[in-house]
C-alpha cells in the first residue's frame, strides 16, 4: 500500500516521531478520546510516541496502515486500516481533532483511503464501527456507502468500560 495519498485538500502520510506532541494534543481531548476504542485517557506524550513507533512493523506485516491526515501542512487527524484475523477483513478507523470537526475532513480522507484499499488490496469488503452516540461518524460512514450490520458492546479504553456500538460494512462495487 502506498505511503502517501492525496485529495483535493488533504495529504495522507505516515506519522513521524515529530508528530507525537500534536497527536497527544488532538486525541488527548476527552471529546475525541471518548469516542475511540483504543485510546487511553488521559493520553500522554509516551502514548503518542509508542503508538507512532509501532507503525513501521505493522505496515511491514500488512496488518495496519495508519496515516496522518494533513490539511495545509498541519496534522488534523488520523485514518487507517487495521486487519482483523477474526473476520479476515480490514477495518477503517479515523479521528479528527475537535477544531477541525464539521469540515468534511473525515469524509474526504475516508473516501480516498477506501478507493485506494479496493484498488491495492485483494479484498471484497471493508468494515467499520462507531459508538452509537457518535452520530457524526455514523453520518460519515453512511455517506460513504457503509451499511449497518449489527450492534455490539465495544470496549472504550478512555471510558474504561464497554459502550453501545454499531458495526458497518462496505462491499466492493464491481464494474
Amino acid at each position: 500500500m502506498e505511503n502517501r495519498l492525496k485529495t483535493e485538500r488533504l495529504v495522507l502520510r505516515p506519522f513521524t516521531h515529530d508528530d507525537a506532541p500534536r497527536v497527544r494534543a488532538l486525541v488527548g481531548n476527552w471529546k475525541v478520546a471518548r469516542m475511540l476504542a483504543r485510546v487511553a485517557y488521559p493520553y500522554g506524550q509516551s502514548h503518542a510516541e509508542q503508538w507512532i513507533a509501532s507503525h513501521d512493523e505493522a505496515r511491514a506485516r500488512g496488518k495496519s496502515f495508519p496515516f496522518a491526515i494533513e490539511k495545509q501542512g498541519e496534522l488534523v487527524g488520523s485514518i487507517g486500516l487495521d486487519f482483523s484475523d477474526e473476520d479476515e477483513t480490514y477495518e477503517i478507523g479515523y479521528w479528527v481533532g475537535e477544531p477541525y470537526w464539521n469540515n468534511g475532513i473525515a469524509t474526504e480522507a475516508s473516501r480516498r483511503l477506501i478507493t485506494h484499499a479496493f484498488l491495492s488490496r485483494p479484498i471484497d469488503r471493508l468494515t467499520a464501527g462507531h459508538m452509537a452516540e457518535n452520530h457524526a461518524s455514523g453520518s460519515v460512514l453512511t455517506k460513504l456507502g457503509f451499511r449497518y450490520t449489527g450492534e455490539t458492546l465495544a470496549w472504550s479504553e478512555a471510558r474504561r468500560q464497554k459502550v453501545h456500538a454499531l458495526r458497518m460494512v462496505l462491499k466492493r462495487r464491481n464494474g
